[in-house]
């Protein structure tokens, strides 16, 4: 299929142009659960003035829908037909959480349709899906990470508990376990090769977790106020059901409304340590090759102060219920601003394809 053909405005276009025409990426073609987790998000995405939006949703049976809100979709559609549909944009706002969506999605749009994509290219997402892979790059740059050993079925365990069990490439706190004893191992491994192939088996690190976001502003990178997520003893880490309620059938439904994991923002530092955490976090955005933000998961030492970085996210859907939002609300900023600067950052990249040069001004 011809990018030409791709390109042609279609019935979704409107007759007036806005100054910015956005095309937000929605949904899973892995499961219900990724699905209904992007959708959340997708409802909550901001509407700047001036932005005409469109929605592109793929389904879990593979199948795609077009529309001009979530509200008002085409009937469903082959990937080729999708393509061969889309309105003309300048810019792709990502909101899925699946790899796919993660990885090979982006790449569609950004590489092969030529759509600039808000956020972090294609490869450097994939890079960050995998936890092991992040470790070695962001601790190659002096970013400290804890002691940890990959696994897979048949494998040994050479660590002495108190350590975390987890997926090597999911997300949500899916399959996570702390181990606390010896015993609890097994049970641990079961549970988290229900979810992959490969497990990462993680010093547990007593203290506080701290959620660090980084944007870049005017060719620099700037720290927003961070969250702190406050444990009880009887409650060490995050689980799933801190971050999503879920319906009967195992799908997400909301954000609870009281996790026990209660986050707070801004979180109360110290300078010296808004400093480690900050200069952790930028360094670990340059050397995992990030593009215009990115989240990062932090544990601090309770005895040495020394924080570890636990996992980079690099995904922003531009609601007021992302964490990356809660943190520019906190720091007095406007999140429409914010979000219409980056979407236009984005639509004026320079991209080369296939000999020739796009540039969406």
């Amino acid at each position: 299929m011809q990018l030409e053909s791709i390109r042609q405005p279609n019935p979704l276009s409107s007759t007036t142009n806005p100054s910015l025409q956005v095309l937000h990426l929605a949904g899973s073609s892995v499961s219900d659960f990724y699905y209904n987790l992007s959708l959340i998000y997708a409802k909550e995405v901001v509407q700047p003035v001036g932005v005409r939006s469109y929605y592109a949703v793929v389904h879990p049976d593979g199948l795609w829908q077009l529309g001009t809100s979530l509200d008002a979709m085409s009937e469903k559609m082959s990937l080729q037909d999708m393509m061969s549909h889309l309105p003309q944009v300048d810019v792709v706002v990502p909101h899925m959480f699946c790899f796919p969506g993660m990885t090979s999605f982006r790449a569609l749009f950004e590489d092969i349709l030529q759509l600039p994509i808000v956020g972090s290219p294609s490869q450097c997402t994939a890079l960050a899906t995998n936890k092991a892979q992040t470790r070695s790059v962001v601790s190659a740059s002096r970013v400290r990470v804890a002691k940890a050993q990959q696994l897979r079925r048949g494998d040994t365990v050479t660590m002495k508990p108190p350590f975390i069990v987890k997926p090597n490439a999911e997300d949500n706190s899916l399959g996570v376990m702390l181990v606390e004893r010896e015993d609890q191992i097994t049970q641990a491994l079961q549970v988290g090769f229900e979810y992959d192939e490969t497990l990462l088996v993680e010093d547990y690190i007593p203290g506080r977790e701290l959620r660090v976001g980084v944007i870049e502003k005017e060719g620099k990178l700037s720290v927003l106020p961070m969250i702190e997520y406050v444990f009880t003893k009887d409650h060490p880490i995050r689980t799933l059901h801190d971050k999503l309620d879920l319906k009967s059938d195992g799908t997400p439904s909301k954000q609870p409304e009281k996790p026990t994991a209660k986050p707070v923002c801004p979180a109360s530092v110290t300078p010296e340590l808004f400093e480690k955490l900050a200069n952790a976090a930028k360094q670990s955005h340059i050397a995992l090759g990030c593009r215009d933000y990115s989240l990062y998961d932090f544990r601090v030492h309770e005895e040495t102060e020394e924080p570890y970085l636990l996992e980079a996210g690099l995904f922003w859907s531009f609601g007021k219920i992302s964490m990356i939002s809660r943190m520019l609300e906190a720091d007095g900023q406007n999140l429409e601003d914010v979000a219409l600067e980056l979407w236009r950052g984005a639509a004026k990249r320079t991209r080369i394809a296939c000999g020739s040069l796009f540039k969406y001004a």
